[in-house]
């Protein structure tokens, strides 16, 4: 059973993005980096998990190509919901609109796939929802719109448009087949079989007796 990671502070996580964004890029984000980007404090250091678990690091802790795209301002959003929706697949594939469940729902997937206790949970739910929060799950970000080139790797800022939806194809409309069953007593008169059939005619088929 693999955890999901949490921020000690998820509330830092906003700032420390924007830090991505404003400052050079180090050669690894480090315990040294970090503290030199003013995030002091033992409990800043778990952000750095944050960091690798949505691919902005590698396991060395080097930079990868999509924190270089998320130095885009114009399109970081959308490469932060890309990384997110691709690092949370399980919940997305749990909850097909995760980024707007409820603090209830998120903390429901994760303690059915953390071994850690409510207050471990409580931070990753909130370290998920900081993390959208800064991300735009819109349908061009949904559809690989994340500045990142997948099959050469490169970055670019151009969003890709909507591909064409195909062109629905008629088909014929169902056949629809229906049994009646008409129950009259033993002792019904003529007569009132008669109207009997004669109701269904009209109503059924539209013809009046002649």
């Amino acid at each position: 059973m693999s955890d999901f990671p949490y921020a000690k502070s998820p509330k830092k996580l906003e700032g420390f993005l924007q830090r991505i964004q404003l400052a050079g890029k180090p050669e690894k984000a480090s315990n040294k980096w970090l503290k030199s980007s003013g995030y002091t404090s033992s409990n800043d250091v778990s952000m750095i998990n944050v960091l690798q678990f949505i691919g902005f690091i590698d396991s060395s802790r080097v930079p990868t190509d999509d924190w270089q795209a998320y130095r885009d301002q114009s399109n970081s959003r959308h490469v932060l919901a890309r990384r997110v929706r691709e690092s949370y697949s399980a919940l997305f594939n749990h909850y097909p609109d995760a980024e707007r469940r409820s603090p209830e729902d998120l903390g429901n997937f994760f303690r059915a796939n953390s071994s850690l206790g409510d207050a471990v949970i409580s931070l990753m739910v909130k370290t998920f929802e900081e993390l959208c929060k800064l991300a735009d799950f819109t349908a061009a970000s949904r559809n690989g719109a994340s500045g990142v080139d997948t099959e050469n790797g490169s970055s670019s800022s151009t969003v890709s448009p909507l591909a064409s939806p195909p062109q629905s194809i008629e088909s014929p409309a169902p056949a629809l087949h229906i049994d009646f069953q008409v129950h009259i007593a033993a002792d019904a008169p003529p007569e009132q079989i008669d109207k009997i059939f004669e109701s269904m005619a009209k109503h059924l088929y539209g013809k009046d007796a002649e």
